[in-house]
């Protein structure tokens, strides 16, 4: 398993990362901190603190 960590500091980053993830077939989580969400969901990003770094 790889891990990289993104800043997605801006609606539009969001935007375009949901756009490009949702491309693959498999499963991605986005974590901050203790909080996991589903990579390819775009209102389970935005519940996530965003000036933060996050780890996909």
């Amino acid at each position: 398993m790889k891990s990289i960590t993104l800043l997605l500091n801006t609606t539009e980053s969001v935007k375009s990362f949901v756009n490009i993830i949702s491309q693959f077939d498999f499963d991605m989580d986005l974590r901050c901190g203790r909080y996991v969400v589903d990579a390819k969901s775009i209102l389970g990003i935005f519940s996530l603190d965003l000036n933060r770094p996050v780890v996909l």
